[in-house]
């Protein structure tokens, strides 16, 4: 029997076709019914594990400050040191910023006596903090009395503002924003004062030979709340 007649006699039967057909049709119902279930059912379950919760961090801000003050003669370089307590440290998440304000008056109580020179500087010690950051204000220097205001970024990539996130759980963006490590240590300040003469003075008098300099810090501690 050739070729043609074999194909000739296959499809000139009835059941073998309806055969073929039903099983066609019934291979293209399970294929819809699958695809439906995707679609409809199982679309929604499937994309959600794929979804990543989004959080919002914010920062509640706890301050330590510190007064201190010192007398400084003239062309006198004197070191102030402060360090944040520990237990700072064991009641929040981090230490965001120091902050140090430094004031002064002219003291002589010499008529037309002009506001002494003050320099300041806080100098990069073996503190973890971050000594580069491009917002730090770590030197000051002025003649007119006023308050120089010096700013140390401490903690990583904080600046006290909130943050968008998404990914992970609750847990671990607190975990991001928990390290005691960073501002343990000793900050240290310099101060210099020059002494600056009333008009028509050659030396300096026995009552204006130095400065009171008065120093705050004010270490800034947070707690991350995510939501």
């Amino acid at each position: 029997m050739t070729e043609n007649n074999i194909l000739k006699d296959f499809f000139s039967k009835d059941e073998p076709r309806n055969g073929m057909t039903i099983f066609l049709t019934f291979l293209v119902a399970v294929v819809i019914y699958h695809a439906s279930v995707f679609w409809f059912v199982l679309k929604d379950d499937i994309q959600s594990q794929f979804d990543l919760e989004n959080y919002t961090i914010d920062f509640e801000e706890n301050s330590f400050v510190y007064e201190d003050s010192r007398v400084v003669n003239d062309d006198e370089r004197v070191t102030l040191e402060f360090s944040a307590p520990n237990e700072m440290f064991e009641s929040h998440n981090g230490f965001g910023i120091l902050f140090v304000d430094i004031s002064y008056d002219e003291t002589s109580g010499e008529l037309q006596d002009r506001c002494d020179t003050v320099s300041v500087d806080l100098t990069p010690t073996g503190v973890s903090a971050v000594w580069g950051h491009e917002n730090n204000v770590l030197s000051a220097m002025n003649s007119d009395c006023e308050t120089m205001s010096l700013v140390l970024y401490v903690f990583p990539n904080y600046n006290g503002t909130s943050l968008s996130v998404a990914g992970n759980d609750k847990q671990f963006w607190v975990n991001e924003w928990m390290d005691s490590s960073h501002g343990q240590g000793v900050f240290e300040l310099d101060v210099e004062v020059s002494v600056n003469n009333p008009p028509g003075s050659v030396l300096p008098t026995v009552s204006d030979s130095g400065e009171e300099v008065n120093v705050s810090w004010n270490a800034v501690f947070f707690d991350a709340i995510v939501e």
